[in-house]
């Protein structure tokens, strides 16, 4: 079985694939604020252990078992935040948070009996794809034609679809996209680009600036004129 630290790899990796990114020992450490050492001495482990392979230009790859490892944690987490918003009434912050804590203490009978209860949800409260049998994930974003905010045409309607879960702190991301009622299904309008590494946009007739770094971890769908959704 995978180490905790194992585990956050490879969901990580798998993250990073389904939003398109070449997956390399440096974007880790950055992610983790490791240094290159600490990063290239694990990946090494996962290799030994069959969890993923090294292919050209040192891209890191998951192997099928190392797939099904991350598919498996990402399940029980995403289950957990919707279990934890739609059924206890947490806020979509707090429910990441606890998500996080109670992910590895849960049996596969009760993942299975929380699946059920929410209906087979598709989707976590940030919007993010929940594994499961007959889904692909990892093409969630491109089927969908879906952008990052920062790069969407000015003067578009945009829908948001999900949030990026490849952020230093996830947990202040949520709470600022909160505060300007930024969520899974909101509609943006007059997207601007402003400053360098900012962007202005209408949300509900209020003017919001964000950076782009922020616009950047925001996945939208642009409006087909005349259609809600």
């Amino acid at each position: 079985m995978p180490t905790p630290v194992m585990e956050s790899y490879l969901e990580t990796i798998y993250n990073l694939t389904m939003e398109g990114e070449r997956v390399i020992a440096a974007r880790l450490a950055s992610h983790f604020k490791l240094t290159a050492p600490t990063v290239s001495e694990t990946l090494h482990r996962m290799v030994e252990h069959g969890y993923i392979a090294i292919g050209a230009q040192k891209v890191i790859l998951l192997t099928p078992e190392g797939r099904s490892l991350a598919e498996e944690g990402l399940r029980r987490h995403r289950l957990l935040e919707r279990f934890l918003a739609e059924t206890l009434g947490l806020d979509w912050v707090t429910s990441h948070e606890e998500a996080h804590r109670l992910e590895h203490h849960l049996s596969p009978a009760v993942e299975e009996r929380m699946r059920r209860l929410l209906g087979d949800p598709e989707t976590c409260p940030h919007g993010n794809p929940i594994p499961a049998p007959g889904r692909d994930p990892t093409a969630f974003l491109r089927e969908r034609h879906a952008l990052r905010l920062s790069r969407a045409k000015p003067g578009t309607t945009v829908r948001v679809l999900s949030i990026s879960e490849i952020v230093e702190d996830e947990s202040a991301l949520l709470r600022l996209l909160s505060e300007h009622h930024i969520m899974p299904g909101g509609v943006i309008e007059t997207l601007v680009p402003e400053q360098p590494f900012q962007v202005r946009f209408s949300l509900e007739g209020e003017t919001v600036h964000l950076s782009r770094q922020v616009a950047d971890k925001i996945w939208v769908q642009e409006q087909i004129p005349g259609r809600s959704g």
